[in-house]
């Protein structure tokens, strides 16, 4: 019988690159989009929530190119352009939640959906944060899904409530979002806050840019 000697090896592979986070990818570009000025997004994360995200900033008139997995963003300080359809997401729960609050800038009426799923989850305590902060969203079929309706009145500011139960994304986009609002913004989280590190994770990237 023929024997096959195995020698061990000294070392595995040499460098690999580990992939981009979600979760910091759509945050930035949320942020970058808001900015004033070019935005250079290094490490992005290419994948179905990142597309749809693009696509949609793209249809609110940001400029983005791309190379592999570096985007320049040319940010629209808070301003867009108003789409001429409702802006589709997918299933992605980052940007419609993130896109939510941001689109109660400019001062337009839009409405955002997405597929099957992603109308069953869940959006109404982030609806009534942003409505109590003087904007005007509502879901368009009573049920506190997508898809949304974002009407022409613009985050005015004052004190919002928000349940930190169900999602921490809902905190994270009103984070995101109020400092462009027209006074102050004070938030209050009531219930036990769930996914803490992603607020943290949001607060990190909002003191990068």
């Amino acid at each position: 019988m023929d024997r096959l000697e195995i020698i061990p090896a000294v070392s595995l592979a040499s460098r690999h690159q580990v992939p981009g986070s979600k979760s910091y990818t759509n945050r930035a570009l949320t942020i970058a989009a808001m900015a004033q000025g070019n935005t250079t997004l290094q490490g992005a994360l290419l994948s179905d929530d990142t597309f749809v995200a693009r696509e949609a900033l793209g249809h609110l008139g940001l400029q983005i190119e791309q190379d592999g997995t570096t985007f320049e963003v040319r940010g629209q300080h808070g301003e867009f352009i108003m789409p001429e359809k409702p802006l589709y997401l997918g299933n992605s729960g980052t940007a419609t939640r993130f896109f939510t609050a941001m689109l109660t800038l400019p001062g337009f009426s839009v409405t955002l959906t997405g597929n099957e799923r992603m109308q069953e989850r869940p959006i109404g305590d982030l609806l009534d944060a942003l409505n109590q902060l003087g904007a005007s969203v509502k879901s368009l079929h009573g049920n506190n899904c997508p898809p949304v309706q974002i009407d022409a009145r613009r985050l005015r500011g004052g004190t919002a409530t928000i349940s930190g139960a169900i999602s921490s994304q809902f905190l994270s986009a009103l984070l995101m979002a109020t400092p462009y609002a027209q006074t102050d913004v004070t938030l209050q989280v009531r219930d036990k806050l769930v996914s803490k590190p992603y607020v943290d994770l949001t607060l990190d990237i909002m003191r990068q840019f």
